[in-house]
């Protein structure tokens, strides 16, 4: 019975790391995402399940700082799970990219954990 269990958790794990949803599968869309104390802007994102997308983020102001001898500094782009992708340290002017493909369909959050406790960094997006 024990080893039962431990071949069901092992398929299960398998079949979520092939999941897995950060690609290097050539986009079929670009985001182009600005961040800034106010917000994300585009806040709402639509797409479609399977499309593999481009996020480019570019950061606007200096969000928590520019300090890079610091752990976390600018801003960052958080796609909360089942997603779990992060783009850290965004620095004011600078812009950084993930692909993802949106394999999870529904109403999914993204946000800047660094700085989601004070200012308004939360966005939407609608997988259908």
């Amino acid at each position: 019975m024990n080893f039962l269990k431990i071949l069901l958790v092992f398929l299960i794990s398998f079949i979520f790391i092939s999941c897995t949803t950060k690609t290097e599968e050539k986009p079929e869309v670009v985001v182009d995402i600005k961040v800034s104390k106010e917000g994300y802007q585009p806040n709402v994102i639509k797409l479609k399940k399977g499309q593999v997308v481009l996020f480019r983020i570019t950061a606007v102001d200096e969000g928590i700082g520019q300090d890079t001898s610091q752990k976390y500094y600018g801003h960052c782009f958080y796609i909360l799970p089942p997603y779990d992708i992060m783009v850290e340290n965004i620095k004011q002017g600078e812009t950084k990219e993930v692909k993802v493909k949106m394999t999870f369909p529904g109403h999914h959050i993204f946000t800047c954990p660094y700085c989601s406790d004070v200012l308004p960094t939360k966005g939407d997006i609608y997988v259908e």
